[in-house]
């Protein structure tokens, strides 16, 4: 008999810290994040990923936007103009929970410090083993797995351009092959999708750009109990 999967506890992760300048507070940070239930290895392996997670993302808070939140203090003290704390959260949105497989991506977003910024991470989890699933799993051995999606990503950013309901860098045909990030993947219901970070090979107004191609037999596989 398999080992139990492992299931996601109804209380995730959060955390909170803020950061002050001459005693005033120039930054809140907000973490929210999955946890697993249960004590076992595997469980605890999977906690601890997120944990990390955590704390890399106050490291980055610390040094990226804390300096910027206080610079926009004193500035906006100096010219007596109106200012708001700096604010980042951190959450998650699982898009995927079946076959013993979770999907799911994280995005930071922050406020009130220009220029606007949305960070995302995915990652793809064997609930078995606790293990991160790489890209290439959900497709045929030896398959051509990145010339693929970006033909996919181009034909769709073609159209897109046709139709006038999205805006691409000129040489987006380069720069969809160049951006592209075989870790930044997730799976959902209709199919596996990938994403390129903002202002990598669109406008800021584009924000992430998001691409999906539909489950088939020629992959990307629908993860099933059966894998």
């Amino acid at each position: 008999m398999g080992r139990e999967l492992l299931r996601l506890s109804d209380t995730p992760l959060h955390m909170e810290k803020t950061w002050e300048s001459g005693g005033v507070t120039v930054l809140c940070a907000e973490v929210t994040l999955p946890r697993c239930e249960g004590k076992s290895r595997r469980a605890r392996r999977f906690d601890r990923y997120y944990r990390q997670y955590a704390r890399a993302y106050f490291q980055y808070c610390a040094a990226e936007l804390f300096p910027r939140a206080a610079a926009l203090m004193r500035t906006a003290m100096e010219r007596s103009a109106p200012w708001e704390c700096a604010r980042a959260t951190l959450g998650y949105r699982v898009t995927l929970a079946q076959g013993g497989i979770l999907s799911l991506y994280t995005e930071g977003r922050e406020v009130q410090l220009p220029p606007r910024l949305t960070l995302r991470r995915a990652e793809t989890w064997d609930l078995h083993t606790a293990r991160l699933l790489p890209l290439a799993d959900f497709f045929p051995p030896k398959a051509a797995v990145k010339r693929r999606l970006v033909r996919a990503a181009r034909e769709t950013a073609a159209a897109q351009l046709d139709a006038g309901t999205a805006a691409y860098d000129p040489n987006y045909r380069i720069t969809l092959r160049r951006a592209f990030s075989n870790r930044n993947f997730y799976l959902a219901a209709d199919g596996l999708h990938w994403f390129y970070p903002m202002y990598s090979v669109a406008p800021a107004a584009e924000g992430i750009v998001d691409f999906s191609l539909p489950y088939g037999e020629a992959g990307p596989f629908l993860p099933s109990e059966e894998r």
